[in-house]
């Protein structure tokens, strides 16, 4: 079925102030002061010598990189940002309504199905009959304090943090990650990259036998491309979304 913007993909942004700490150390005696007076520094002196702070915001799209703790500050097993200013992704409490996606699902305002995780409209990029506009789409988990869990990359826009793609080469993926693992999966070879806070997930197309030959040929998608590529808590564990129908992010309606 055809879906609105509101209907598919949605997700927050973090920013983060840096602390500078001063550990203790030994320092020489300093001299006796001098007879005559030292000049203190004007209001305006001072000032002029203190460098003004940079306003956080949420990073640009070309400066986002999808690693196996995150996207960015979008960090798996944290709660986005709330902050306006900041966040990446955020939480519509009527985005799945009827109202709002132009569907025919009887979804109205306070149904559990009505609320839905958008990603920042800064991020959207022009919709194709086959891509709906959302680079990526982010699960949150409510029942665990609103806990980041999955990450999925849409497109190409957005690469890894070694620089892999949707659309690039099994041989690319292992050149950069020489070290994953490698799951089978019913289509696609799974390289598993494991982090501190999750795993990153690049799905690699395999025409390995005659069913997967078969399927993949229908499609035109060439042996050995990257076709998805996804974080996510270990508690979910390496799982394939290619012909699933299992994504994540906005309106998720099944």
């Amino acid at each position: 079925m055809s879906i609105s913007m509101h209907t598919r993909i949605g997700l927050i942004a973090l920013g983060t102030a840096s602390l500078v700490a001063l550990t203790g150390c030994t320092l020489p005696l300093a001299p006796l002061p001098s007879a005559s007076p030292t000049e203190t520094p004007s209001a305006s002196e001072t000032a002029e010598a203190e460098p003004t702070p940079t306003p956080l915001s949420r990073p640009a799209l070309a400066d986002l990189e999808l690693s196996p703790d995150g996207l960015g500050p979008l960090l798996l097993g944290e709660p986005p940002v709330s902050d306006p200013a900041l966040r990446m992704v955020a939480f519509e409490p009527e985005g799945c309504t009827d109202a709002e996606t132009g569907e025919s699902f009887g979804i109205v305002a306070g149904d559990p199905e009505a609320g839905g995780w958008f990603i920042d409209p800064s991020y959207r990029l022009p919709a194709t009959p086959s891509f709906g506009g959302n680079p990526f789409g982010v699960g949150v988990d409510e029942s665990a304090g609103n806990i980041v869990t999955r990450i999925d990359l849409y497109s190409a826009d957005i690469p890894t943090d070694e620089g892999i793609r949707i659309g690039d080469s099994r041989t690319e993926v292992e050149a950069a990650y020489p070290g994953a693992s490698v799951a089978e999966s019913y289509l696609t070879d799974i390289f598993v990259i494991s982090g501190p806070s999750g795993l990153l997930q690049i799905e690699v197309v395999s025409q390995s036998t005659p069913d997967k030959a078969d399927y993949w040929m229908s499609t035109g998608i060439p042996d050995g491309q990257v076709v998805y590529i996804h974080a996510v808590s270990p508690a979910l564990g390496v799982f394939s979304v290619a012909a699933s129908g299992n994504s994540v992010g906005g309106c998720n309606f099944s």
